[in-house]
């Protein structure tokens, strides 16, 4: 300060100022906080050594001269409506991260500061002129700012779908944060050598069309866009675009590339504001930007990647329940005819010998209509085709049949069979050819897995549920194969069983049938202690589709005899023994439907 002849400035010479500014003067010289004391009507700038850091290359041309003529860029519209105020009510002000646009570097600059304003009046109480304190906050602000954008766009793209999804939102959300992106253009690979532009912000539309297409296989000029972004898909390495490119003429961009898997899936085109310093921080965010993208870019792929992988397999799925469906069927017609002579030369024949070949063809021809059946019921399950005709029985009481059918099965093994199936309290709707399939499924189960001791069947009432157990006391299964117990074709590998033949597909059969009740099926197991299965179907009808309010006509397909028929030969096959005749309840008649 001592080096400017101020007679030449409107303060004049330093022996004649005010002692209000001399005294002021005192203040700031003496403080590394950056301040300004801006005096008179024009505003004569008197600054500290700190000031300089604020003001940049403007010091120390700025020492005496008026404030309109230091700061032209921002004077009129940001900075002199702060002094007229203070100026006119002679009141302190404050204002907060205030944005100021500053040529202190060679070229207009974005900034922000804290900015306290104070009067200094003079002996008449008039205000001779302003002392401004001044934090750059700008670092801060720029930071804050940032890290709003990247965690908004974290949380907006997080779980999209498709490649165009992320595009699209990403160009929105940059759209929004112009003063950190002033324009954005979002590239994917639709083929080999070829970029499409996805989505883009800020960026006129007639320009946008005209590089929408980018054919990287087919550059005709070396500075122009394909070649560019040719050499940032070939190297995977980021790139400085000219804006002019986008029709953006004296700006630049940042061209990323989106890798996955080290392949190039999309190149990210980002505007850089030219009134934002190239600093670390600025390179910085660009890199943790494009990271970003790039990850919700893979994310989506694999989204999409997996969703045709579904719909493959749900394709190939929906085949294979098609081929069951038309197989079963296919194989139903032949054996209930080979069924019904068969049974009719039984019942006529007395021969031993002859007997025994009839009864083999007879249990046999059961085994495969059994298996055909459930394979058909399956195929339903999986086409939606299968439903249920439910009417209000009383469910002990048929629960208690069914397990019955397996008496001598149980006596010739040497096993015990309880059935516990006390009066519920209200009849339960269910279907009674899935119930059926269901007891018969469970009980024949706990019989094949079980040779000593026995198996319970039990009924009770479980709260607003029916609750059906059936406990064995067999070799159990392990704790690693019970998650699996219900999925299609899954068998436990190395259980004891009295027989090692099986679909794997009775247990899931069983579970669809419960949860067509709306019910839940669950098991526990101890290996070489036991198993048991709980059922829990809802009383009332609340929870189903077909209600019947009275017993419904004999419903087409295999018959009860015959479905129970099928379970009890097999049982018996299961020990080795097969009675000269099975009982009347337990003979089938001939199969009526093809």
């Amino acid at each position: 300060m001592s080096g400017i002849d101020w007679s030449v400035t409107p303060l004049g010479t330093t022996d004649a100022w005010p002692p209000r500014l001399v005294e002021a003067l005192r203040i700031i010289l003496f403080t590394e906080q950056p301040m300004a004391v801006f005096w008179g009507p024009d505003y004569t700038m008197l600054y500290n050594e700190a000031y300089t850091d604020i003001i940049g290359s403007k010091h120390p041309g700025a020492l005496g001269r008026s404030g309109r003529d230091v700061f032209p860029e921002n004077w009129e519209l940001s900075a002199a409506p702060l002094f007229e105020s203070v100026w006119e009510s002679r009141k302190p002000s404050l204002v907060t991260d205030r944005a100021f646009v500053i040529q202190r570097r060679g070229f207009l600059e974005q900034s922000y500061f804290d900015v306290s304003f104070q009067p200094l009046l003079l002996e008449d109480g008039t205000v001779g002129g302003v002392l401004c304190v001044v934090t750059e906050t700008t670092a801060r602000v720029l930071s804050e700012r940032r890290l709003r954008l990247l965690a908004g766009l974290g949380a907006r793209t997080a779980g999209l779908r498709t490649p165009q999804s992320v595009a699209r939102t990403v160009a929105e959300m940059l759209d929004i944060h112009r003063d950190d992106v002033p324009f954005t253009a979002f590239y994917l690979v639709p083929a080999p050598g070829r970029l499409r532009l996805a989505a883009s912000a800020a960026i006129p539309a007639e320009a946008a069309e005209a590089v929408r297409e980018v054919r990287l296989d087919r550059i005709e000029e070396t500075t122009g866009l394909a070649a560019r972004l040719a050499a940032v898909v070939g190297d995977a390495a980021p790139a400085r675009l000219p804006g002019a490119l986008f029709s953006m003429p004296g700006e630049e961009a940042l061209a990323h590339p989106l890798v996955r898997s080290d392949t190039v899936e999309g190149v990210l085109v980002m505007g850089i504001n030219p009134r934002l310093p190239a600093t670390a921080p600025y390179q910085d965010f660009f890199e943790v930007l494009a990271a970003t993208v790039g990850a919700a870019l893979s994310a989506a792929h694999t989204q999409q990647e997996q969703r045709r992988r579904a719909e493959s397999l749900a394709e190939l799925d929906r085949a294979k329940t098609v081929f069951f469906s038309n197989i079963s069927h296919e194989f139903r017609t032949p054996l209930t005819l080979i069924l019904g002579p068969v049974q009719q030369a039984l019942a006529d024949e007395d021969r031993p010998a002859r007997r025994s070949q009839l009864e083999l063809a007879e249990r046999s021809a059961l085994r495969l209509l059994k298996l055909v059946n459930t394979l058909l019921d399956v195929s339903r399950v999986e086409a939606g085709r299968l439903k249920g005709t439910f009417e209000p029985v009383d469910l002990s009481r048929i629960t208690a049949e069914l397990a019955a059918i397996f008496r001598s099965s149980f006596d010739l093994a040497g096993l015990t069979l309880e059935v516990d199936c006390p009066p519920l309290p209200e009849p339960v709707h269910i279907d009674r050819e899935m119930w059926e399939k269901i007891v018969l499924n469970l009980v024949s189960n706990a019989l094949k897995f079980t040779f000593t001791g026995g198996v319970t069947v039990r009924t009770a009432a479980a709260g607003r549920h029916a609750r059906l157990t059936v406990n064995d006391t067999g070799s159990g299964i392990p704790r690693e194969e019970l998650p699996h117990l219900f999925e299609r074709f899954h068998r436990v590998r190395g259980a004891r069983s009295r027989s090692h033949e099986g679909s794997g597909i009775g247990l899931a059969l069983v579970k669809d049938l419960v949860e067509l009740h709306s019910g839940t099926i669950t098991v526990t197991s101890v290996p070489a202690r036991g198993t048991e299965f709980t059922v829990e179907i809802p009383f009332g009808t609340a929870h189903l589709e077909d209600v019947r309010g009275e017993a419904p006509s004999v419903r087409g397909g295999t018959g009860e005899a015959e479905r129970a028929a099928a379970y009890a030969q097999e049982a018996r096959h299961w020990l080795g023994t097969a009675p000269p005749g099975p009982p009347e309840a337990e003979r089938p008649a001939a199969a009526s439907e093809g």
